[in-house]
Order: C-alpha cells, then structure tokens, then sequence
C-alpha cells in the first residue's frame, strides 16, 4: 500500500482549553464545519460521571453524527445512555436512534424507537409528522406496502391538507413497491411538474412508456431530480424490454444515489440487467460459460461499444473460473466506470461487490489500482485514485481517503488546476479535519497552492533572446 507519508509528516497535536472547546465545536458546526466539530467533541468531551455538561457535549455529537451520516456510531452511543437520563435528552436520542437503524436497515428496531417516541412524549406537531413519516418509510423498506399504505390514509386524515412534496414521496414509495392501484390515492394531490406523477402515469397505463421515457430523457438534460427520473426512464425501458437503455438508466441513477439506502434498489436492478444482457452478448457470439479466454476476447473485440465491454466485464467478474481472470476482468469493469464519467456507480458497486463473496478489502482496493494504474495516463489514473478515496469516504477511512484524494491531488497539472484537482483538496481538507488534524489540512493546501504558484512564476518568465549580428 502506498504510504500516507503526508499525514505522518505534518501530524501536530492539537491542544485546547477544554471550558471553550464546547462553544467551539458550536461554532464549528454553525459555521458549517461538522466534521471539524466532530472531531473537536471526540478529543475534548469530558466523561460521562460530569453529568451537567456530559449531556450538552452527547447532544452536540448525536447533531454531528447525523449531519455526517454517521448511523453506526450513532447505536454504539445509544448504549452508553442511562434510563435516568434528562427526559429532553432521551427524546432526542430516540429520534436519532431510529433514523440510525433506517439507514441502518434495521427496521423492526427503527418502529420500537418510534413508537416509544410517539407514544411517551408530547412531540410538537412538526416532530409528529417526522416521525410518522419515519414509520412509513420503515414499513416500505421492510417491503410492507399494506401497512404502509394504512399509515399513510391515517397520516393524511391527521395533517390536512397534505403537501405535495409528501404526496409524491407516498406514491413514489409504494411504486417502488408494485402498489400501483394504492399510489393513485394521491394523483390528483401530485405536482403537475412531479416525476411521481409521470411515474405513476406509466405504471398506471395513462400514458405509454414511450411517451413517458421521452419527457424523463428531457427533464434529464436539464439534470432536474436526476435520481427520479433515471428511475422512470429505466422502469420505461424495463417495460419495452430495452436491456441496454435500462442498463444505462440505472448506471445514471446509481451515479447520483447518495446514500446507501438510495443506491440499494438501482444496483440490484443493475446487476441483474448486466447478467442479463452479458448472457444475450455471450449466445450471440456463441461464448460457452466457464471458457474465461473467449469472454475476455469477446469483450475486448468490442471496440467502440465500451458500455457492451463494461457488462461483459460485469459478468465475468461474477463467473470468471479463474482467479486471475475475475481480477483482470473486475479492474477493467472498474476503469469503464470511472473513463466512463460514472464515478458515483463506481462507488457504490465496489464497495457492496454484488458480483457476491466478501467486499473488496482495502488491500485488494489498492492492489486494483497499482493493476490500472501501470502505464496508464496520469489523467486517468489520477481518477481511479479520486473514486477510491469516495470509496473509502463511505467507509468511513477517513485516512486513507485523505491519501488517495491527495494522490489524485498530485497526478493533476497543478500550474492550472481543474475541477477534479480542486475537488481533491476539498476532500483531503474534509477528511483531515474530521481527523481532527486542521493543521495538517491547512499545511497540504499551503503545499498544493504553493507548487501552483511556483509553477505559474516559471511559466511567465520569458527566455532572453541572444544576440544575433545584424549582417551588413
């Protein structure tokens, strides 16, 4: 693994007085800086047997994990809570515990937290649609469409009239879940703009699947709820039964999904229609399953068709024979990804691997990229490193996201720096100071501006012309 020689080199001790760190952290965090907050609370938080502050300091940090979508620390704190806690301090705890175990996927527990909160504590009236929303989202993550639906009439009969935002985040909820009679409860509540409303017009019958996949590709060009509209589009060209046109629908979809919970659907969608189309590519060419040499040479006979290559690579990365293959092939589906502008798809496939068995280990992530990067261009590679580092920042690794982002960081022509080189710093900062290592982020971007710098000063110097002899 490439050394994090960056950090070892500018690492400072921090020191504070710990009677202003609180009031710090706070003006951290208002300031828009959770991650440097964070890291300001984990270093400077007294212990718990000071109950007067302990509480204050544990309420900042649930504020802070949750901004920083951090739901797995968010239950390791929850055990630490005393049932003789303050009571305000409890309600907030629950709430944050069961939009922990959502994210988490751990539904059963997220309803328990609910109902606790609902039925033990007098919520103001916006807290009692936040988490009855909650519920809702529960039941349709558990794949409970009934029991969503009720709660969804008796949501709607308790908080009249219903926005439409809420109406549209209903419909598109039970779509998702085939409930397509159910959803057209609030049709006529939707926005005539919304993509719930074209969404559940094609599912519906109301309109053809053409039709709606030509206004989704348009409202796409104007990169408007890309994520919905990905999703019409790829239920359109599910319905026309276009392999391709879905394959390439999903891929944007999971391109813009944010979190995991929004990238689950789209992904297992997407692998499926890769094995799908691989197996129609592989009959075509008469490929038998298990002779890896013709998958491999079918692939890159393609050409032009690198979206072709790509599922290819999909495909033998899941039923490759040998090792070695799955390796070459899982690389290459990886560098397709990423010269193929789908960063974020990139993200979320590695570091699930739905191909199956264990997610790629930090090991196997780096061997992958000293494979790609042998004699490919310092642009491209530099790419491969900056998706890494995305990778490792849904880990949470922080450090070794810092370190990629800043390899990706150095391969850029810093005399002119591009977004891509831009956006590398900002994650090296981010990174770093949710460390808690400010001055480490301050000391790299010093560097990086400086070598920028130097190298504008040797651009514009302008060569002395010698003396040439006029002739007489």
């Amino acid at each position: 693994m490439q050394a994090i020689s960056f950090v070892s080199l500018l690492f400072l001790s921090i020191s504070a007085c710990a009677a202003d760190s609180f009031q710090t952290a706070l003006q951290l965090y208002q300031a828009g800086s959770p991650q440097l907050a964070l890291a300001r609370v984990v270093r400077d938080q007294p212990s718990q047997a000071d109950q007067t502050v302990w509480y204050d300091w544990e309420s900042l940090r649930l504020t802070l994990l949750s901004e920083t979508k951090q739901a797995a620390e968010i239950l390791v704190r929850a055990k630490l809570y005393p049932s003789n806690a303050p009571r305000d301090f409890l309600q907030k705890a629950l709430g944050h515990g069961a939009w922990a175990n959502l994210e988490r996927n751990q539904n059963v527990a997220a309803r328990s937290l609910l109902a606790q909160l609902i039925w033990q504590f007098e919520l103001n009236p916006e807290d009692q649609k936040w988490a009855r929303r909650l519920i809702i989202r529960a039941y349709l993550q558990d794949h409970k469409p009934d029991e969503a639906y009720r709660a969804m009439l008796r949501f709607q009969q308790d908080f009249q009239p219903l926005p439409q935002a809420v109406a549209a985040e209903f419909v598109q909820g039970l779509l998702a879940e085939n409930s397509v009679a159910e959803a057209t409860t609030w049709l006529a509540q939707l926005d005539v703009a919304s993509p719930a409303l074209l969404a559940l017009q094609m599912k519906s019958g109301l309109i053809a699947p053409e039709a709606a996949l030509l206004q989704a590709r348009a409202a796409l060009q104007q990169n408007q709820h890309a994520s919905d509209y990905a999703a019409i589009v790829a239920g359109a060209a599910e319905l026309l039964k276009d392999d391709r046109q879905q394959i390439n629908a999903l891929e944007q979809w999971l391109n813009v999904s944010e979190t995991e919970a929004d990238s689950a659907l789209p992904l297992q969608q997407l692998w499926r229609a890769y094995q799908r189309e691989a197996e129609r590519l592989g009959n075509q060419a008469q490929v038998l399953r298990g002779d890896d040499a013709a998958w491999l040479a079918l692939a890159a006979s393609l050409g032009a068709d690198r979206q072709g290559a790509r599922i290819l690579y999909a495909y033998i990365t899941q039923h490759g024979v040998q090792a070695e293959v799955r390796e070459t092939a899982q690389a290459q589906f990886y560098a397709s990804l990423v010269s193929a502008q789908l960063e974020g798809a990139a993200v979320w496939i590695f570091d699930v691997a739905p191909w199956g068995g264990k997610r790629l280990s930090d090991a196997e992530i780096d061997h992958l990229l000293l494979l790609l990067s042998s004699g490919a261009p310092r642009t491209m590679t530099r790419s491969l490193y900056f998706t890494a580092g995305r990778i490792q920042e849904i880990r949470k690794n922080a450090l070794l996201a810092a370190d990629y982002f800043a390899q990706s960081v150095w391969m850029s022509d810093l005399r002119a720096p591009d977004a891509v080189a831009l956006r590398g710093v900002q994650h090296v900062r981010s990174n770093l100071e949710q460390l808690g290592y400010k001055e480490d982020a301050d000391s790299f971007e010093r560097r990086v501006t400086a070598q920028a710098l130097a190298s504008k000063k040797t651009i514009s110097k302008k060569p002395v012309p010698s003396k040439v002899k006029r002739k007489k």
